[in-house]
């Protein structure tokens, strides 16, 4: 590969959350891996008004910013005089990034910066499902691109828009649609993400080549060995949106002798549970709701807890899952497809409209001493996820010689 242009819009769009989504990792371990990889490589996000473009030099100086562990810089004119609205945290990152960029342009202007910075038949990477609106795609083509790929984590929000906002699923169409058309190859977290997303592809008539490649995953930090409460704890980790369906499990808790604690922030159409959780007796008794924890905070939980309950009606891939299973934790999960294929036959699979098995089941794990998951059982790697996305990079890269040498 001649350079690399990975899209960090996400990452910056995020500043102003402590605590990373699926997404966010997936984006953030893109950033780490090319921060180190031997290519000449360049950052782009999308900022008010505008684009900014990173070096690799600038990318070493903000990351630290962008894992809380140091500041970002004061906010810019720009932010002062246009972005009252918006989070001051998000201000003083995008002003930090107009600082420190290597170039900076209003949206037109993007083909033009990218001519003048970057290599002809560079490659660009979008892996956090922002920034890919059909002006995006055609700037970075015009702009020199030999090899686009974007990452598809999830089709959601049209296999089930009931699960989304009400403006989700028709610019989630689009994006998706203009991205596929656009893209040499789609990168998808899971074979079933490949499987729900072929079908729209084929009523697109886009025709990217697929790689499905598994998730890299990063242990919790080990916590100190927890004795097991007398009084079983159970987990669930994840926003709190409707598809998470928290609602199944809030609906069985009354007949259950343990505790349950939700960790996650509050999410969007989810008022009934929201009531639920506000104005219920058991909150603060059997019931705990933990907005934001740690990862290390997230790892003792884990570690006390006798299981995970994993009841979603959708997902893309499933961190949580794999993060106790890592741990030694059983799981028990709704019987999606993308779980059985990381985990295997590890957790225990359940319907998850299913209220009688699932209040069974955890009677079951409350009643008994938890089971250990086998230590010898592994999960990718990010190396590994990286291995294979270079096999199709330089494949293509060495087909593309080929040809031109003939």
């Amino acid at each position: 590969m001649s350079a690399v242009l990975l899209d960090i819009s996400r990452t910056l769009s995020r500043a102003s959350y402590l605590h990373p989504t699926g997404i966010d990792r997936v984006e953030r371990a893109y950033i780490q891996h090319f921060m180190q990889a031997d290519e000449d490589v360049f950052f782009l996000s999308r900022v008010l008004k505008g684009y900014v473009l990173l070096d690799r030099q600038t990318m070493h100086g903000i990351w630290p910013m962008i894992t809380g562990e140091a500041p970002w810089q004061r906010q810019d004119l720009i932010a002062r005089l246009f972005s009252h609205k918006r989070p001051a945290i998000t201000n003083r990152a995008e002003s930090t990034l107009r600082r420190m960029s290597l170039a900076t342009c209003l949206r037109a202007g993007l083909t033009k910066v990218l001519k003048q910075h970057l290599p002809y038949g560079f490659t660009y990477l979008n892996v956090g499902h922002s920034n890919r609106k059909p002006a995006l795609w055609q700037a970075v083509k015009a702009g020199g691109a030999g090899k686009v790929l974007a990452m598809v984590h999830d089709v959601i929000p049209l296999d089930h828009p009931e699960y989304t906002r009400p403006d989700t699923a028709a610019r989630f169409e689009t994006e998706l649609n203009a991205t596929a058309i656009a893209c040499d190859a789609l990168i998808y977290n899971s074979q079933d993400t490949a499987n729900r997303t072929a079908k729209y592809l084929q009523k697109w008539e886009a025709t990217p080549a697929a790689l499905p490649i598994l998730l890299g995953t990063a242990p919790l930090p080990a916590p100190p060995l927890a004795p097991q409460a007398s009084l079983a704890e159970f987990i669930v980790l994840g926003t709190i949106e409707p598809r998470k369906n928290h609602q199944l499990l809030l609906n069985i808790w009354p007949k259950i002798e343990a505790q349950l604690h939700i960790i996650g922030q509050r999410g969007w159409q989810n008022e009934k549970v929201f009531r639920w959780l506000d104005s219920s007796p058991l909150i603060g008794k059997i019931v705990f709701e933990h907005a934001k924890l740690s990862d290390k905070a997230l790892a003792q939980r884990l570690a006390s807890a006798r299981a995970l309950l994993f009841p979603s009606f959708a997902e893309g891939f499933g961190y949580p899952l794999i993060e106790a299973l890592q741990m030694g934790l059983p799981v028990i999960c709704a019987d999606l497809p993308c779980f059985r294929e990381i985990a295997g036959d590890l957790p225990t699979y359940l319907p998850p409209d299913d209220q009688k098995a699932w209040t069974a089941a955890i009677q079951a794990a409350a009643a008994t001493p938890r089971e250990k998951i086998p230590k010898n059982v592994s999960f990718p790697t990010w190396d590994q996820h990286f291995a294979k996305l270079n096999m199709f990079l330089y494949n293509a890269d060495n087909q593309s010689e080929q040809k031109a040498g003939k």
